[in-house]
């Protein structure tokens, strides 16, 4: 059991091969999913926006055409809304619903007058938590991999690993194929009720399909043969995954929940900066996984590959690549530069804290998206659903950018340039980055790059306790 909470919060998201606003979008998609032994009780909804003017967001269920909650959000006043604690029905499903079509699952957020907002789901029970924050338009597509890490733990009551998918149109044909044959997955009380080789479902707007793969003995296929499985569909659909509960060391007993979007195998980059947590290297490492033959693996710099993967196959980076190992260390934030040659998707374990019950999977956005230079705001980043936590940040910043013109505001106060100067490190085999970890920060986040017509922000979806940001000229 952890000693402490932690979340994994977000601002924006960059879609990689354009210079659309992604996660700040008048419409987002919130899929369900699974979990076991309650890693998710309590829960919070919230929905941000920069815009000074008060607008609604217009909050469905499943494939209703009635809102179930009409919000009003503006830059100063941060919307909630509460789906119900556990497995609500909502934002997760039972045993029942669980590998059958669901219609009255699954959340969709819309705007008025199309303005922007963001929406980030929290959860957490007394020892375990995560978030999510949706990927808007951005996360809408129609090729996917199932992502995430090993799950290799011995509490084998609770391990489990979910997909959740919600359509947005009508007659979607949705395919799962590609996982190891001997992987099984749960269809109502049966947990290995699913046993085919692929899976094809249909499903109608707002319809959702959830999956979840149990790890019920000690040499299950279901700890990792669900990773890099494919998921098409006839139109676009949103996908989310979760851990619930996940633990990558082998043997260890203790357990967290990690939950995330993804955005489509047609937005995705080559190139990764990752900022590692404060855990033990068992919990600290990247996951790439192939959306391409012949995909060749490069870190920090190496002209000769680590490894070479196919598609649908993965490969998780030694912790030893980061530049710092020390999970005592009092500047923490070692980074690592992965590069590939084919475009991938990367996932990050990595943990709040040296106990192994700290850990969580983030996906990871590529260094090669376009956004505006200001995160504007944060709500509350040390509560989860409630629960008080430690926050903070993590930027990624070009290095022609002074510390000087980075300005982080949480609450009234301002982290102080000095300190900014104290954390920076320099990225191995990639002079153009640096990056910044700021533990303990309270209240509302701004970040703003302060070099007048000359920068733009970037970030990456999600890390243990923090927010990540891009900065570049």
């Amino acid at each position: 059991m952890k000693t402490f909470l932690r979340t994994t919060l977000v601002a924006l998201f960059c879609l990689a091969t354009t210079g659309l606003f992604a996660q700040l979008s008048d419409l987002h998609y919130l899929p369900p999913l699974k979990q076991k032994d309650g890693a998710f009780v309590q829960q919070t909804i919230y929905v941000t926006t920069p815009e000074t003017e008060t607008f609604q967001v217009y909050v469905y269920r499943g494939t209703s055409t009635e809102p179930v909650a009409t919000l009003n959000v503006s830059n100063t006043s941060t919307a909630t809304y509460n789906p119900g604690d556990g497995n609500n029905g909502i934002t997760l499903v039972s045993d029942a619903n669980t590998g059958v079509v669901h219609s009255n699952a699954g959340l969709r957020f819309e705007s008025e007058n199309g303005k922007k907002f963001y929406v980030n789901w929290r959860g957490r029970s007394a020892s375990q938590g995560s978030s999510l924050t949706s990927k808007g338009r951005a996360a809408l597509g129609t090729a996917f991999k199932w992502v995430g890490i090993p799950n290799r733990g011995a509490q084998l009551t609770a391990l489990s690993n979910s997909l959740g998918i919600m359509a947005t149109e009508d007659n979607t044909v949705v395919s799962i194929f590609g996982y190891n044959p001997n992987t099984t997955f749960r269809q109502g009380s049966s947990e290995e009720g699913l046993t085919a080789d692929d899976i094809t479902v249909t499903l109608n707007k707002g319809q959702t399909y959830v999956l979840e793969s149990s790890v019920t003995t000690a040499n299950s296929p279901n700890r990792d043969g669900w990773l890099g499985a494919s998921i098409t569909s006839s139109k676009p659909i949103a996908v989310n995954f979760g851990q619930m509960h996940i633990q990558p060391v082998a043997g260890s007993t203790s357990r967290d929940a990690a939950i995330d979007q993804i955005i489509p195998e047609n937005t995705l980059g080559k190139e990764y900066v990752l900022v590692r947590g404060r855990g033990i290297d068992g919990l600290e490492f990247p996951v790439v996984i192939a959306t391409q033959n012949n995909t060749q693996i490069f870190v920090n710099g190496g002209t000769t590959p680590i490894a070479t993967i196919n598609n649908g196959d993965y490969y998780a980076i030694p912790s030893t690549y980061y530049s710092q190992s020390s999970t005592n260390s009092s500047v923490p934030g070692g980074n690592l530069y992965v590069r590939t040659s084919k475009e991938a998707y990367v996932v990050q374990s990595l943990a709040g804290d040296v106990s192994d019950a700290t850990g969580d999977v983030n996906f990871i956005a590529p260094i090669n998206c376009l956004l505006s230079n200001t995160v504007n705001n944060i709500p509350d980043v040390s509560v989860v659903a409630g629960q008080t936590i430690s926050g903070g940040i993590t930027i990624i910043a070009s290095t022609a950018i002074a510390d000087q013109d980075i300005v982080v505001t949480y609450g009234i106060m301002q982290v102080p340039t000095a300190t900014l100067t104290a954390a920076k490190k320099s990225v191995t085999g990639n002079t153009e980055w640096k990056t910044y970890y700021l533990a303990g920060l309270t209240g509302a986040v701004k970040s703003e790059c302060h070099r007048a017509n000359s920068c733009w922000l970037f970030r990456l979806p999600k890390c243990n306790w923090c927010i990540r940001i891009f900065f570049r000229v």
